[in-house]
């Protein structure tokens, strides 16, 4: 497979580029003004390109993968869907759920991957959290989370809204995609209000936010205090704990915290590269087919209740639950 990467993102180079050629990946274009370029030695071929749009329409590539900054990330996705390019896009991939919806839907149409790079949950972390859960007899019905870092220098797009920055709409699908993972359902309502400013944009949220049955999610986001980044999941008879949640080093083993009546212990997940594993995914999905539904409703999902999100911090009516389907009933 030859893989059109839009944009010359830290992460790109540091932690997908090294994996592309374990996954069949043979040839990379890289079309992006930055510069940028990998810190290291460079494992396959990868070809230079200036415009975006322009490598969309001619390249050979199958598939795109869209790391620019936020606010490019929806037209972009769009441009490679009309031409007929099996896509990947980092979070956030659209502003809300109806751009997601539309492309969700010329995706169907054209039987191509759209999916969306919240690469979290692929980690072995999460399946060995299931695995917990499923051998007390239990399953999650709180979710609680912090991920908050230091403040970002000062020339970052996330300080500028007019490239998509801003906690929440950067963030945000750290906040959206825990419920849809762990209880395989969207929110009912959703609450969310703003911590603290910058100059331009804000940069640190609260939210709330409620699903079928009584279950929660709760988490604080931002980049204005020291480092965290911690998942705490509990359910009848089991709490469960892990930091590093949101962004799981692939050169570690991990611990995963558990408390039960019987008494605390921790389970330890070998090292393991998410990104790797959630590419992977993608990639058997552009050759079979099989996961592309999965993809792409997760993907709407998130956007959904992004949009929630955004519409309770900004004082406007809660949102409602996404209501996006399949145009071919798939």
């Amino acid at each position: 497979m030859k893989l059109l990467v839009c944009g010359g993102s830290d992460i790109f180079f540091r932690r997908v580029l090294p994996g592309l050629p374990g996954l069949g990946v043979t040839a990379v274009e890289v079309a992006s003004k930055s510069g940028r370029r990998a810190p290291g030695e460079v494992p396959l071929p990868v070809a230079r390109r200036d415009d975006a749009l322009a490598a969309i329409g001619d390249s050979h590539a199958e598939a795109v993968y869209v790391t620019t900054e936020n606010s490019r990330h929806a037209a972009l996705a769009m441009a490679a869907l009309e031409n007929g390019r099996h896509v990947i896009v980092d979070k956030p991939a659209f502003p809300d759920e109806a751009a997601a919806a539309r492309a969700a839907d010329l995706a169907t149409k054209k039987g191509l991957v759209l999916a969306e790079a919240t690469v979290w949950a692929d980690h072995p972390r999460l399946a060995a959290l299931r695995q917990a859960f499923a051998a007390a007899g239990s399953a999650p019905t709180r979710i609680s989370a912090v991920f908050s870092f230091p403040p970002l220098p000062p020339g970052n797009f996330r300080h500028r809204p007019e490239c998509g920055g801003g906690a929440l709409y950067d963030l945000g699908p750290y906040a959206a995609s825990p419920g849809r993972v762990l209880f395989g359902q969207p929110p009912e309502a959703a609450f969310c209000r703003i911590l603290s400013h910058g100059p331009a944009v804000e940069t640190a949220f609260a939210c709330l936010l409620l699903y079928p049955g009584g279950k929660s999610f709760a988490g604080t986001f931002g980049f204005d205090t020291g480092y965290a980044n911690r998942l705490e999941v509990l359910g009848p008879g089991l709490a469960a704990a892990m930091d590093r949640a949101f962004t799981p080093p692939p050169g570690a083993d991990l611990p995963l915290s558990l408390n039960t009546p019987a008494g605390a212990r921790t389970e330890t997940v070998p090292a393991a590269d998410a990104f790797a594993a959630f590419f992977g995914r993608a990639f058997a999905a552009m050759g079979t087919g099989e996961g592309r539904q999965e993809l792409l409703e997760a993907l709407v999902d998130d956007a959904g209740t992004l949009e929630m999100l955004r519409k309770s911090a900004s004082g406007g009516q809660e949102g409602v639950t996404p209501s996006w389907t399949s145009p071919t009933g798939a």
